[in-house]
């Protein structure tokens, strides 16, 4: 560099998203506008006009993206959201047709319901002028020189926004997606369905019916086949909180549809964490928005951390297990032994179901030291009033061993196979 002469930063000014999305909103005037968003071309939250955005909301995103892959898809699209609300997304183009974003309107639905309208119904010349400058914003390199606007974490489409604006991602073209880019759009098309595993009583006449939800492939040739490696490799690019959001949203909206199933049975069903979702901090308020707006019971819902990955945390697994409990959303603890370390979990609040870890379970009828260890767990968790649960359990005359030391619950394929969730309906109870 030469001497007197300043260095020119390289970093891009950042975009006034906030001004386009005014801009937009002014467009579609005197339409009643309850919120606007915008979205760039993965989905993601850049800008809300309100503090946060719903599990409903959320769903109607990740519709219009899905259907996106289609590039004959309508640039108009509208989803019904209840109580007398619509979301109307907008697809944002390049030249070329190539999405690179979309804006979303939350209206009366009066607007699009009427008889002979549709979503673009609402289009108008200044809103189409309007939308054609958020996609040349959204998709040109130079971002607009607009003065900074406040800012906070971009958001993944199916999380919680913070409150306000948000900022721009890492500075690129848009042009030519990236791999991450690629492997996150293809999460979004990946059918998924839900499966849940109820957990056997040993107890004879115990009303208590409890459920660990999984996740399938929805796909006809291996209808029960579990997505490992999609998982595997959604945690690597730290996309793992993206399918834990998507099975929180579609578990409650399944629950919403089917009261029977906790009005009548106070069932509780229980989701796997990932670690991105553990360390998410907007993860929380997005599971709080669900609850809220589904308005389950308390404990309908609970969340099952790994011993291992709850001791990975460190000091974090108090907060996101004091998190949990004042959400009143249990905590299970999965693969669970009488080291110290793991006995000290059983301090946090909230835990309701203790998994023991196969190794101690597996020569119980052999190993004397083995049922020492399980009836120790067993009256310990007794005693703090929380359940004990065996896994992988395939003989009766190991479930008799079972009910002879105390446990509670068996989880096992041989006696009770995993189900898609809708088959709940025809699960009796004995």
């Amino acid at each position: 560099m030469e001497r007197g002469k300043p260095e020119q930063s390289t970093e891009r000014p950042p975009v006034d998203y906030e001004a386009a999305c005014l801009q937009l909103r002014a467009a579609i005037e005197p339409a009643r506008v309850h919120a606007l968003s915008l979205h760039d071309r993965s989905g993601d939250l850049l800008w809300l006009s309100e503090s946060s955005m719903g599990p409903d909301e959320h769903d109607a995103v990740r519709r219009a993206f899905e259907s996106y892959a289609d590039p004959a898809s309508p640039m108009a699209q509208a989803f019904d959201l209840g109580d007398d609300r619509s979301a109307v997304l907008f697809r944002l183009t390049n030249h070329v047709r190539m999405t690179v974003g979309a804006t979303m309107f939350i209206v009366d639905s009066r607007l699009v319901s009427v008889a002979g309208r549709g979503p673009e119904s609402l289009m108008n010349p200044k809103l189409q002028q309007a939308l054609i400058h958020a996609a040349r914003m959204l998709g040109a390199s130079p971002a607009p020189t607009a003065p900074a606007i406040a800012t906070a974490p971009a958001v993944p489409m199916a999380s919680t926004a913070a409150p306000g604006p948000h900022r721009p991602p890492p500075a690129s073209s848009a042009a030519v997606p990236s791999e991450l880019d690629r492997f996150h759009a293809a999460l979004r098309r990946t059918r998924l369905a839900l499966y849940v595993q109820r957990l056997v009583p040993l107890h004879k006449g115990s009303p208590l019916r409890r459920y660990e939800v999984l996740l399938r492939l929805k796909s006809e040739s291996a209808p029960n086949c579990a997505p490992q490696a999609m998982l595997k490799a959604a945690v690597e690019n730290g996309l793992g909180s993206m399918i834990d959001r998507r099975v929180v949203s579609e578990l409650v909206g399944w629950l919403k549809r089917h009261p029977r199933v906790w009005q009548d049975d106070g069932a509780m069903f229980s989701i796997n964490l990932t670690t991105t979702a553990l360390h998410d901090e907007h993860f929380l308020k997005f599971v709080e928005l669900c609850l809220a707006k589904a308005g389950l019971p308390k404990a309908t819902i609970a969340f099952e951390i790994s011993v291992p990955g709850a001791l990975g945390l460190g000091t974090r697994i108090a907060a996101v297990a004091a998190a949990f409990h004042r959400l009143e959303c249990p905590l299970v603890l999965d693969d669970f032994d009488l080291r110290a370390e793991s006995l000290a979990l059983l301090r946090l609040p909230g835990v309701r179901l203790i998994k023991l870890a196969t190794e101690i379970t597996a020569s119980m009828r052999s190993d004397k030291f083995a049922q020492a260890q399980i009836s120790a767990l067993v009256q310990m968790a007794r005693v703090l009033g929380m359940h004990t649960v065996v896994k992988r359990t395939e003989s009766p005359a190991d479930q008799g061993w079972l009910v002879a030391l105390g446990v509670d619950f068996l989880q096992s394929n041989a006696f009770s196979p995993s189900m898609p969730i809708d088959a709940i309906n025809g699960d009796s109870a004995s």
